[in-house]
């Protein structure tokens, strides 16, 4: 078991040199391709720059016309309240007059009635 223990340590104290240089190879090419993808990302993000000047300009473009529609909707809003109110005024003025007509109606029935009744 030494004599395996010691062959084992021969080999590993040649080979953890050679393990240690491919594994900082590999690290070597990974870091190489990371900053390529860097380079890359930089350069899609300076080419998006335009693109995102012209969707500012025409956010600046589309700006007025959408405060137009703003104030327009406000303006409909308060259209709207007025109507209402206005229709609540008339329901209220024609269910006045309908009461006072029927208590006209009646009253002039009543009198009719009593009319009438000192005719016989």
């Amino acid at each position: 078991m030494d004599a395996l223990l010691q062959d084992l340590q021969i080999v590993c104290s040649e080979l953890l040199p050679i393990v240690g240089t491919v594994a900082l190879i590999f690290l070597c090419i990974l870091l190489k391709k990371c900053w390529k993808l860097i380079e890359q990302l930089t350069d899609t993000v300076n080419g998006l720059d335009p693109t995102l000047k012209k969707v500012d300009t025409s956010m600046d473009k589309i700006q007025a016309p959408l405060d137009t529609v703003v104030r327009l909707s406000h303006s409909v809003d308060k259209v709207q309240d007025k109507t209402e109110e206005a229709l609540g005024k008339v329901s209220d003025f024609t269910t006045e007059s309908l009461n006072n007509l029927k208590d006209f109606a009646a009253k002039h029935d009543a009198e009719k009635k009593d009319a009438e009744g000192k005719e016989e």
